[in-house]
């Protein structure tokens, strides 16, 4: 068994949906989600990056030994100060140490994960997204 069917074979998507999923998001209502509180946007839940004028969260996802080697996963999310391609808030994933995009549009989908860190990215992703959506600094979009 490879690395893709241990996982898959360990990991049931409803259960993952229903345990990090609190919102029913997917990458297109993730796309539209909105700016809501600013007077929550600062440190330590942020931090600043002052060239590109954005409140940005990061992280790396994988062992020492990946971050080491180059092949961690990465996530980012930032609010601009002001509107950046038409909106403020944006997120991305990367992969084999920042090299690739790790793109996906449904979270936890069988096709998307090749190994643990592509899963843990998704995790994470949404761990963050949730803290933010719960604290009110990002708005779910209206349902119209």
């Amino acid at each position: 068994m490879n690395e893709k069917e241990i996982i898959l074979k360990r990991y049931n998507r409803q259960e993952l949906l229903q345990q990090y999923n609190k919102y029913d998001l997917d990458i297109k209502k993730v796309r539209k989600l909105q700016v809501g509180d600013e007077s929550k946007i600062h440190k330590p839940l942020f931090w600043r990056n002052d060239v590109i004028n954005a409140w940005c969260i990061s992280g790396a996802v994988g062992t020492c030994q990946d971050i080491k080697f180059g092949c961690e996963n990465g996530y980012w999310i930032g609010i601009y100060d002001t509107e950046y391609y038409g909106r403020r808030f944006h997120c991305y994933c990367t992969a084999w140490g920042g090299m690739c995009s790790f793109k996906f549009e449904e979270f936890f989908k069988s096709k998307d994960i090749e190994n643990i860190n592509d899963l843990n990215t998704q995790i994470k992703l949404l761990e963050n997204l949730n803290t933010l959506i719960d604290e009110g600094i990002l708005l779910l979009p209206e349902k119209t």
